[in-house]
């Protein structure tokens, strides 16, 4: 399970608040019962994102994106929960409202996304050596760590990478399904260290 915030103004205009808030779970682990409606919206980065709500009370009960295909979203207030779990990632925080504050330890999505030029102009070597500064910072963000170890796999750092999938892994099991069919890991799957990473 993974807890994040999203502070996009698609969220905002759907949830009617300041951001969204879900708890994501791989597909084959959730069982949707019941009547819902769906609807589609369009994300601020352009994706579809497919809603499900109660036609009774019209509270959403789960949504899908096209991005994570394997993986469902159930926002936080659908459990009524107070003792939930603390969201681990938060979204857009360009368009976080100012008097929003957020724990040190939520990781941020810019923090990545600063990378992410290197990254799809195939600059793997820039993204490791800034990511290591920048994991040096926050050393808890999984996402980050799982971003970067991608990148030491692709230049040759098998160490690095292992070692910074081995703390991501420990932030959320969801890095850990990823990586066994991420294909920028590839350069590692021989690796037995890296095997023992999945027991």
């Amino acid at each position: 399970m993974r807890v994040t915030l999203c502070h996009c103004l698609a969220c905002q205009r759907r949830t009617g608040s300041a951001f969204g808030a879900a708890a994501r779970f791989p597909s084959d682990r959730v069982q949707v019962s019941g009547d819902f409606t769906e609807y589609v919206r369009r994300s601020d980065d352009g994706d579809d994102r497919s809603f499900r709500f109660c036609p009774e009370c019209g509270s959403t009960v789960f949504y899908t994106t096209d991005d994570e295909p394997g993986m469902i979203a159930i926002p936080v207030g659908a459990f009524a929960d107070p003792s939930f779990p603390a969201p681990t990632m938060a979204v857009y925080g360009a368009r976080q409202h100012p008097w929003v504050e957020l724990a040190d330890e939520v990781e941020r999505g810019e923090t990545w996304d600063s990378l992410r030029p290197l990254y799809d102009a195939g600059d793997y070597e820039g993204v490791a050596d800034r990511g290591r500064e920048l994991i040096e910072k926050h050393p808890q963000y999984g996402y980050l760590l799982y971003n970067v170890a991608c990148c030491e796999s692709l230049v040759g750092r098998p160490q690095d990478a292992i070692g910074h999938l081995r703390r991501a892994f420990e932030r959320s099991e969801s890095f850990r399904r990823l990586a066994r069919t991420d294909s920028d890991l590839d350069p590692l799957r021989g690796e037995p260290e890296f095997a023992e990473l999945f027991g």
